[in-house]
């Protein structure tokens, strides 16, 4: 191995496209096999029983109004429903895939300038690579990576917008990606704004800005936006819109320190920073470039530098106090770290330092081990999985590594080692869409509620059906209102007729005649699915 080979090189029309040959496999192979997990099948569900409501004002989930989150990622599905034909897993998961592309394509856009065409598609790709992006967030249909991506965007045109002076068009924009934001996530969106807004004001030594007109006119701009929502939902929903305002403070401070209790806090407090090494391998194990203070005191005279350190620590806080905080939250925040450690390991590479040599070192041992686990693991397991024509797949995977590794070893190519890097993530995602996943397919217990489920809709399609459990199983809520076409609503009266789903039948003193079961995911239990014989006295 050739351990002078440099982490940077030159990346030309040809590497772009190798890498987009093993990207769509990657994003898009089994993406629809797995069943959905529990906030997937929220969002899909809601989006569903607008559909078939016909009301896309007011959320519901199960038949019940549903207001834990804004509805704007709902009606994103809903279009995609409407426009595929289909509420499948498949496309449940495809406008996220399709938002991380657009995601990864703005930060190399919105970065070109300020630190050049290379330093720009290497952090696009190292946040597309990240092992949380790889191998976990980007098969999941959830609301966090549209929302990062608007976040993000938020971030970058208060930049470049400060620079150019624009300031009408900064806060033109940026309250309008806002209220974008909040329409997806709701009141932590401004808690970001605020600290972004009052961050680059501090900076730059123009606090007075927060008083001026264009500020206020930005705020105008969220408010008429926000509130066409929020007063169409009040005169459609009167009486629950104080629930609605509620909820939106309870959704933000439930994952916060109040809501979570002082022990809590303090734990998270330490494994915060070591969490996000852990969640976002292999590229934040550049952290070692910030240990040279000389180095890091020259990539702080650089304002974009410094912009991007003080917006990622001051939005951080945020979450380091919340320790109900998951890895998806910080996806918006991810890509400007990767700026500072990328630009960072580009002045270490100068002059050679300790922390270089040692980085390379690891990422030749990672790339390596990577590439030998994506072809040797599905060998070594072959009579566990069930999987048609292993071998012939394990061969094309072991021929794309060789194909990766040769240049990579032989340094013919000098596009740089974290470039080579960045094929081995693709392909061992590939490995992952080919093996793994059909293994937890065939292994899962959601598996099973999902075929329990399919069934229960078809031996009951003509018939009514209604749950009367404490608990709602939105997997199989989910699979129901899909397979059956119709909302499935909570009903508690136990009249004879209808089908009734319930979680326990010794209560009804076999007044209840069960039919079927139904697995359901919570802690791997099953429903009882059947009919009352009489009203109960």
């Amino acid at each position: 191995m050739n351990l002078r080979l440099p982490l940077h090189g030159t990346f030309t029309t040809t590497h772009i496209l190798w890498i987009i040959f093993l990207m769509i496999p990657a994003l898009y192979v089994n993406l629809g096999m797995m069943p959905l997990i529990g906030d997937e099948a929220i969002r899909a569900t809601v989006a569903l029983e607008m559909m078939l409501s016909g009301d896309y004002i007011t959320p519901t989930l199960a038949g019940e109004i549903y207001l834990n989150k804004p509805p704007l990622y709902n009606w994103i599905l809903t279009v995609f429903f409407r426009a595929a034909g289909s509420e499948s897993e498949f496309m449940v998961r495809l406008p996220s895939t399709l938002f991380l592309i657009a995601y990864t394509i703005s930060i190399f856009l919105w970065i070109r300038k300020p630190l050049g065409k290379q330093t720009a598609i290497l952090t696009a790709l190292a946040f597309l690579t990240c092992s949380r992006i790889l191998f976990w967030d980007s098969f999941l249909g959830l609301i966090d990576i549209f929302y990062s991506w608007i976040m993000f965007s938020n971030f970058m045109i208060i930049w470049h917008c400060f620079r150019r002076q624009s300031y009408n068009t900064m806060f033109f924009i940026s309250y309008l990606l806002i209220a974008i934001g909040f329409l997806l996530k709701g009141l932590p969106t401004i808690v970001f704004q605020g600290i972004t807004l009052l961050s680059i004001l501090m900076i730059e030594r123009k606090m007075k800005m927060l008083f001026s007109w264009r500020h206020f006119a930005g705020i105008g701009i969220f408010i008429i936006i926000t509130g066409s929502y929020y007063f169409t939902y009040y005169f459609k929903n009167p009486d629950h819109f104080p629930d609605l305002i509620l909820r939106l403070v309870s959704e933000s401070t439930q994952k916060s320190a109040i809501g979570a209790g002082f022990e809590k806090t303090i734990k998270h407090l330490f494994a915060f920073p070591f969490e996000i090494i852990y969640h976002f391998v292999p590229w934040t194990l550049l952290v070692v470039f910030l240990f040279h203070k000389r180095i890091l005191r020259k990539a702080m005279m650089n304002r974009f530098i410094l912009y991007c350190t003080v917006i990622f620590i001051a939005n951080s806080i945020v979450y380091w106090l919340s320790p109900t905080t998951y890895p998806r939250y910080l996806l918006m925040l991810m890509p400007l770290l990767f700026i500072v450690f990328l630009q960072l390991s580009r002045y270490h590479s100068i002059i050679n330092t300790l922390n270089y040599r040692v980085v390379v070192i690891v990422f030749f041992i990672f790339a390596f081990g990577i590439a030998l686990a994506s072809t040797l693991l599905p060998v070594v397991f072959a009579s566990k999985l069930p999987v048609q024509h292993i071998f012939q797949k394990v061969f094309v995977l072991l021929v794309l590594n060789l194909l990766v590794i040769y240049p990579l070893v032989t340094n013919q190519k000098r596009a740089g080692l974290l470039y080579y890097t960045v094929l081995l993530l693709l392909i061992s995602r590939i490995s992952f869409n080919l093996f793994l996943v059909p293994y937890r397919h065939h292994e899962s217990w959601l598996t099973m509620c999902r075929t329990d489920s399919i069934e229960l809709a078809q031996k009951t399609k003509s018939e009514e059906l209604y749950y009367m459990t404490d608990t709602i199983t939105t997997l199989n809520v989910y699979i129901l209102t899909r397979e059956r076409g119709e909302i499935l609503c909570f009903r508690d009266d136990e009249e004879p007729g209808p089908y009734y789903i319930i979680s326990e039948t010794t209560k009804y003193d076999g007044n209840f005649e069960k039919e079927f079961s139904m697995r359901v995911p919570n802690y791997h239990r099953s429903y009882s699915v059947g009919k009352f014989n009489n009203t109960m006295p």
